[in-house]
């Protein structure tokens, strides 16, 4: 009888096999700035459609002729149409990118497996199935899926109370309730997240993000801190101003790679990713891959006493992990999220817009979670950081996606001991350029003034800002976007009054 209860989320996970059924059938468009020069030579096609975004008005996708015309899906990884196969720059340029991101997340998934107690290789494998697998659900080209602090922190508990062996049917549990989100359009609910919440929640995430780096240097001092912070500012230097001069190579690539040679060279008293995680995790070799099992549904007892230990932990997983998911699809959705983070100039007109599926994306969540705990992980979300890094570094579709996945699991198989000399403080360099990205300055600065001059809901636009940004960094971010919807939903109710 208990064991229906582990029956029940095998059978709504396994109920995702819908969603494959049409990955071929993946909308032609895809959201992506391209590259600057592109952008601005064309200027033609949907300014209004811009416009109307920014005025809340329907948004009206405005579709190549090429896309329009085709027999066949058109393979799209970048803002233009290239038909079925793009050029091999742009090939190049998604996997790149994926690389990218690949480094700069293997030190956050080793970490989070140390926050849940459970080896580090688990957080590894949990960010590449879960990557792989929502990259070919699709929902959102470029989105990037990993572990998550969102899981580990309810888990934590949950495996130190009852072990490890209480993983299994908790994640399990989760992906059948991430994936009953989408069957009952959850995803919908998103909608209420306006600009003002959005940039509120960038905003503290931005400022949570300098402060995880920041924690690289905290037990650092003498001449130790002094070669970290110059490798850092190495780093961030060159991925902030080497754009400048090429985008031939992602510049934060070139940022890891310059900065780990000088710190080999130089023979810099620094840590690097083996001091992080220890060296059986660098040893590489085929023995390291993942291990497909089903022992974990008859590891715990199947009772309703074994549902009431997980239940919590699972419905606190796939709540957020459902939210954040959505939240890096809305990033990568907005074009005015985009220029912010300084990818774009505020002048940038696009040819195509795809707005992201957000039932494809939770199917592609819980279907990625659900293969995750198969093979021993605990799942994630969809990340906003390490998506607006894809952005940054150039990915624009689900090839980087992809490529990001393919990457972390080769570098833990095939170049092991070779990611494992990178100075933590390079990868720290990169993720900084992208919290300083992310705070969203001016247009912080701007509601301010608004709600300053007077402006007609100008300060509830500012009150849902600021209350926003200051609970998702001091609080919670889930918790930001809460009160950032129920004070705009309460504003309307009482001006309408």
């Amino acid at each position: 009888k208990g064991f229906s209860v582990f029956a029940l989320a095998l059978a709504l996970a396994l109920g995702s096999a819908s969603a494959f059924t049409g990955l071929h059938r993946q909308r032609p468009t895809a959201l992506s700035p391209g590259f600057k020069s592109a952008f601005k030579t064309k200027l033609t096609s949907v300014a209004p459609a811009l416009k109307a975004r920014i005025a809340k008005k329907p948004l009206t996708v405005v579709q190549s002729d090429a896309a329009a015309s085709a027999e066949e899906p058109v393979m799209s990884l970048s803002n233009f149409q290239y038909g079925r196969f793009p050029p091999a720059g742009i090939i190049a340029n998604e996997c790149l990118a994926g690389l990218v991101v690949a480094l700069a997340s293997i030190p956050s998934s080793i970490a989070f497996a140390n926050i849940a107690g459970v080896n580090p290789l688990i957080g590894i494998w949990s960010s590449v199935l879960l990557g792989f697998v929502s990259a070919l659900a699709g929902g959102c080209p470029g989105l990037i899926s990993g572990a998550a602090g969102v899981v580990v922190v309810p888990l934590a508990p949950l495996i130190a109370t009852h072990g490890t062996a209480y993983m299994f049917p908790a994640v399990m549990l989760a992906a059948g309730i991430q994936m009953a989100c989408a069957v009952f359009k959850a995803g919908d609910l998103v909608e209420l997240v306006d600009d003002n919440i959005m940039k509120g929640f960038l905003n503290g995430l931005g400022l949570l993000l300098f402060k995880s780096q920041l924690e690289v240097f905290d037990s650092l001092s003498g001449g130790a801190l002094k070669a970290a912070v110059g490798v850092a500012a190495a780093s961030a230097a060159i991925t902030k101003f080497l754009p400048l001069i090429t985008e031939a190579v992602p510049s934060s690539l070139v940022a890891v790679v310059v900065t780990t040679l000088a710190a080999s060279v130089g023979k810099l008293p620094i840590s690097t990713l083996t001091d992080f995680a220890g060296a059986s995790v660098f040893s590489g070799g085929l023995t390291l891959l993942p291990k497909f099992s089903l022992a974990g549904f008859t590891a715990v007892p199947a009772t309703m006493a074994t549902l009431k230990i997980i239940a919590p932990v699972a419905i606190s997983i796939a709540a957020i992990s459902v939210l954040e998911t959505l939240l890096a699809g809305k990033v990568f959705d907005d074009c005015q999220a985009m220029v912010s983070a300084g990818i774009v100039d505020d002048d940038c007109e696009v040819e195509t817009i795809a707005v992201a599926d957000n039932d494809r994306l939770l199917n592609g969540l819980g279907a990625g979670t659900f293969f995750s705990a198969l093979f021993g992980g605990f799942g994630g979300s969809g990340l906003i950081p390490q998506t607006l890094l894809n952005m940054q570094s150039g990915g624009r579709g689900s090839l980087s996606s992809l490529a990001y996945a393919a990457s972390m699991a080769a570098s833990v198989v095939f170049f092991a001991p070779l990611i494992g000399t990178i100075p933590l403080a390079a990868l720290a360099g990169v993720m900084l350029t992208v919290a300083a990205n992310t705070v969203q300055f001016g247009d912080t600065l701007a509601a301010a003034k608004g709600a300053l001059s007077g402006k007609k809901g100008g300060l509830l636009s500012f009150i849902a800002l600021a209350a926003t940004s200051v609970t998702a960094y001091k609080v919670d971010m889930a918790g930001g976007i809460f009160l950032g919807v129920a004070i705009t939903q309460l504003g309307k109710m009482f001006s309408k009054k």
